[in-house]
């Protein structure tokens, strides 16, 4: 995919999903950018053995990072991960050390931004499912069918 520079005062859509096969187990994480409706950059990892919600947190956490040479403005970060999603935004208290530490990894590379917020959305949403997609065939790719 060609790099897109968002334009200053544009706003970037980033969506995430994260998956492991067993909760731990074999984990996947994945990212889109959306620009105008169109995906622009995505990216994919196997990060090894991991509960679903770490993997949920690690996708934010690589989006966060690999979004820096495109766009340091405005970003809209959607999950389908409810729990992280609230925990980030201070809705929900975050009771295991662990996630703790990931959620506060988010705050710390979010200050990079101009503005940074984050939204729950259901996973019947394209790009959602797009990562959900990624995620599964990454963790095909490694050897863990379903």
């Amino acid at each position: 995919m060609s790099k897109v520079l968002i334009k200053k005062g544009e706003t970037l859509k980033i969506f995430t999903d994260g998956a492991a096969r067993g909760n731990p187990g074999p984990a996947a994480c994945a990212f889109l950018f959306v620009h105008d409706n169109i995906i622009i950059h995505h990216g994919v990892s196997y990060i090894g053995e991991a509960t679903n919600n770490h993997a949920e947190y690690q996708a934010i956490i690589n989006a966060l990072i690999a979004v820096e040479s495109f766009h340091k403005g405005h970003l809209q970060i959607f999950s389908d991960s409810n729990l992280a999603i609230q925990q980030i935004n201070k809705k929900w208290k975050i009771n295991y050390p662990h996630l703790l530490k990931l959620c506060n990894k988010v705050y710390q590379l979010s200050e990079k931004y101009e503005k940074v917020e984050f939204f729950y959305i259901k996973r019947n949403n394209q790009f959602i499912q797009k990562c959900d997609k990624l995620c599964n065939d990454k963790l095909d790719d490694e050897g863990f069918f379903k």
